[in-house]
């Protein structure tokens, strides 16, 4: 009884209230409609926010440091090993034990099973828009990064909260239920719980907060509980810079899984195992995000904003250390020793490489690109058509870039071939000449795909399976491709084709 009413007491002081306020909450009767005074404070939110938002200003800068593992509860640790110290689970004999028949279980006593450290630099100007820099990342087991992963974005930067937007509000109840005084500012105090979250114990009425400044109607912090006790948490705070609102600071707790241990998990030992004397502990995925070093006016340059929003400065994590908030604890850096052995043993490096590639529509090896989507084809002309395509990527030359294409139809029965080369002019961006020959066959009526990714093309996958008009086509060209903004590509060329109907 005692740990709960200090942890309770620990709460009321962490959310910044009285023990008379929450007193007070407790006595509010909860009805299946919102409460409208609040309403009217989301309303003028939603109105201010535009108001609110950095983007306002001419320009700013700022920096942020993400970190993002897979572990036990940190409350658990202790009790974690001393459970495997009991049972026995690393006796002596389990020495020869080797990374081949380590389990994440294991892995839990000494370190996390995942860590993954990113660093960025936000920078923005009115008259050239955003930037956004990946200074530096890490990622346990992996050698090179994984593209798609880094350039992941948080759910509440510069964008409102998905609880107080109006096309939402009929997914919840809110009530106004305090005010109290943050960093020197006086805030309304909104909790909210979904409309269908039932919860036996009482004395939890809510599944989330809101605190919003009463002066500006800015949103000051967030957070969202997970509808079972001890699932989640989800906090966003923001902090008041140059009379807008910065995000500051967010945290992430969601439970993945629950992993059972007994006694008889030590599979070495000689034993009988205790079949009672079994306990299980929670496996969560946990993110905390950092934001500093605001500047506003800042001194950006055009040079600044060249090339796409996103651009990657560093990728080796060498210099991770100049932007933690916090320095490692031991835990975390025993799993990049541990899961960076593990990721050489297992050669997890390349897999990810290849699952990376295939949202690309690319199986990677090594240098070598092989393209998925001509690998089998099917139209009436040709009947099936099989192929490789392959292409140099930077593994091979980050400005050079050969490729080829062979192909054959079992219908007509002829080969069909196509050889290129991309020559780039810089490394920030898609910018390159191409030259290239090709004798190939193309439907009628097909648009070009120059400019097509793989969703695109999969999405056309079998627009020919009942066309049999084709054309034969021969000849040769020469390209330029220029990316002059994020969504605007320009391409210029020239080509000299020896074309035959292959229809009457």
């Amino acid at each position: 009884m005692k740990r709960i009413l200090l942890f309770f007491g620990l709460l009321c002081w962490f959310f910044g209230f009285s023990q008379s306020k929450v007193t007070a909450i407790e006595g509010v009767v909860i009805e299946d409609k919102s409460d409208p005074k609040a309403l009217e404070i989301l309303k003028k939110v939603n109105q201010m926010f535009r108001e609110n938002s950095p983007k306002t200003l001419d320009s700013y800068s700022y920096k942020s440091y993400e970190k993002i593992s897979l572990d036990i509860d940190e409350d658990s640790i202790s009790q974690y090993n001393k459970f495997f110290e009991e049972t026995g689970m690393f006796r002596e004999k389990r020495k020869k034990d080797s990374l081949n028949n380590i389990s994440a279980r294991k892995i839990f006593s000494k370190s996390k099973l995942f860590l993954w450290e990113r660093a960025q630099e936000f920078l923005y100007s009115r008259q050239y828009g955003e930037k956004i820099n990946i200074l530096d990342n890490r990622i346990s087991g992996l050698k090179q990064p994984i593209y798609e992963m880094i350039a992941l974005q948080q759910s509440n930067r510069d964008k409102l909260p998905d609880q107080l937007k109006q096309e939402n509000r009929g997914l919840y109840r809110f009530f106004l239920t305090d005010t109290l005084e943050m960093d020197g500012r006086k805030n309304f105090v909104i909790r909210f719980r979904e409309v269908n979250f039932k919860n036996p114990d009482k004395k939890r009425k809510y599944n989330g907060a809101i605190y919003v400044d009463t002066e500006t109607y800015g949103v000051k912090k967030i957070e969202n509980f997970s509808k079972n006790k001890n699932d989640g948490i989800i906090t966003s705070t923001w902090i008041f810079f140059h009379n807008r609102w910065f995000l500051a600071h967010e945290t992430v707790k969601l439970k993945m899984s629950n992993m059972k241990l007994e006694e008889e998990d030590a599979q070495h030992s000689d034993e009988k195992p205790d079949r009672n004397k079994k306990q299980t502990f929670g496996t969560y995925a946990f993110l905390t995000s950092r934001y500093f070093d605001y500047q506003s006016p800042a001194e950006n340059s055009p040079e600044d904003f060249k090339g796409y929003t996103f651009s990657v400065k560093n990728i080796r994590g060498n210099t991770l250390d100049r932007y933690r908030t916090d320095p490692l604890t031991e835990r975390e850096k025993n799993t990049y020793k541990t899961i960076d052995s593990l990721g050489r043993r297992y050669n997890i490096d390349s897999k990810a490489q290849i699952l990376s590639g295939l949202l690309n529509g690319q199986i990677r090896v090594g240098a070598v690109d092989f393209a998925v989507d001509e690998i089998v084809n099917y139209n009436l002309y040709e009947g099936f058509r099989v192929g490789l395509k392959a292409k140099l990527n930077e593994n091979f030359s980050p400005y050079f870039s050969p490729d080829y294409t062979f192909a054959y139809g079992f219908k007509d029965d002829k080969w069909k071939y196509r050889i290129g080369l991309d020559m780039k002019t810089t490394l920030e961006k898609d910018s390159y000449f191409r030259v290239e020959y090709y004798d190939d066959v193309t439907a009628s009526g097909e648009f070009s795909r120059r400019l097509w990714n793989f969703k695109m093309r999969m999405a056309n996958y079998g627009n020919n399976l009942n066309n049999d008009r084709y054309y034969h086509y021969r000849g040769a060209s020469v390209s330029y491709l220029n990316d002059v903004t994020n969504g605007l590509t320009l391409v210029f060329a020239a080509r000299r084709n020896l074309e035959e109907a292959l229809f009457d």
